[in-house]
């Protein structure tokens, strides 16, 4: 009787590690999904780069046990950073450019190319954790 409650929890052991690495992918997955939700709805600027920051805090905090949480979790940063970037410039526009056309066109590209480089990583870190993400802010 004894042995056989030794091999039930030397099992539940061996089970326990699997678990760990779901509950974190689970985590960056719902991360994730929740920042690229937030992307998506409408809100000023100021409202989602301040969202961004949290899902970015959040996502750092967050521990991925296997290579693929690692590769996801590292993409979706790096997603959100570009992201980020590219509404910090769109910010700018608005702050800093009122009747200075080039500074405003050179802001323009700059948040078109950070927002659509976040957008790339982003589908990347999708793909890692099984998910599809389509069009991004209009990249």
């Amino acid at each position: 009787m004894q042995r056989a409650v030794a091999i039930a929890a030397a099992l539940a052991l061996l089970v326990l590690p699997g678990c760990g690495s779901s509950g974190s992918a689970t985590a960056i997955r719902k991360t994730l999904e929740r920042g690229v939700a937030q992307i998506g709805e409408p809100q000023t600027a100021k409202q989602l780069h301040d969202d961004l920051e949290r899902t970015l805090g959040r996502l750092r905090s967050e521990r991925a046990s296997t290579a693929t949480d690692r590769k996801a979790k590292t993409l979706a940063i790096q997603g959100f950073m570009w992201t980020l970037r590219g509404v910090e410039a769109r910010l700018e526009i608005t702050r800093n450019d009122s009747g200075n056309l080039e500074a405003s066109v050179r802001d323009a590209k700059r948040a078109d190319r950070d927002l659509s480089r976040g957008a790339g990583f982003l589908r990347a870190a999708g793909r890692a954790v099984g998910i599809r993400i389509g069009k991004l802010n209009g990249f």
